[in-house]
């Protein structure tokens, strides 16, 4: 072999493994979290949203998801599939504090937070989280469990998601096509 492919061939070790050493490094920095529910979303029958005195409440009745309270209004197509493919999976991502003092700072209080409660069939509590939207991050939220002390970072914002107003969820229903042709 030549001098230079000798040298081209020494380069090239040397890049593969400065290559190896970063990418292990970087699988020390990243982040995993747990999703806040990983039960069958089959077993959700009511799902409670809450924010200060204003609240949602949708049901199933077999496979049909209504508004409690707003019988003009039905489901919007794809809101229902946010609940299970957004909101639900969710993962509470970095411990940010489980310091109750810290819950005004982060939004996570009562008072402050948007609440979530799901339940099942036999109207059993399975999850009831408070999502807040404190600061400047954009991409995250922060999540508290009612019952623990304990603050996360979610790995996305689902904040605008927890919205409480009926007409987020629901739509009025088109008219019948013989009452659209009489107008």
């Amino acid at each position: 072999m030549t001098k230079p492919i000798n040298i081209a061939l020494g380069a090239l070790v040397v890049l593969c493994i400065f290559f190896m050493i970063n990418q292990r490094s970087q699988k020390s920095h990243s982040i995993t979290g747990n999703a806040i529910y990983v039960g069958d979303s089959n077993s959700v029958f009511r799902v409670v949203l809450s924010e200060g005195e204003k609240e949602i409440e949708l049901i199933r009745t077999d496979s049909t998801w209504k508004i409690s309270n707003a019988d003009t209004l039905i489901i919007k197509d794809n809101q229902i599939d946010k609940i299970f493919n957004r909101i639900l999976t969710v993962e509470q991502e970095m411990l940010i504090s489980s310091k109750s003092e810290k819950w005004e700072k982060f939004g996570v209080d009562d008072s402050l937070g948007r609440h979530i409660q799901v339940f099942n069939e036999k109207n059993q509590k399975l999850l009831h989280y408070i999502f807040g939207n404190s600061g400047s991050d954009f991409q995250h939220n922060y999540v508290r469990e009612v019952n623990s002390s304990d603050i996360y970072r979610t790995n996305n914002n689902i904040f605008f998601l927890l919205n409480t107003d009926a007409t987020y969820w629901g739509e009025i229903p088109p008219k019948p096509k013989s009452e659209q042709t009489e107008n």
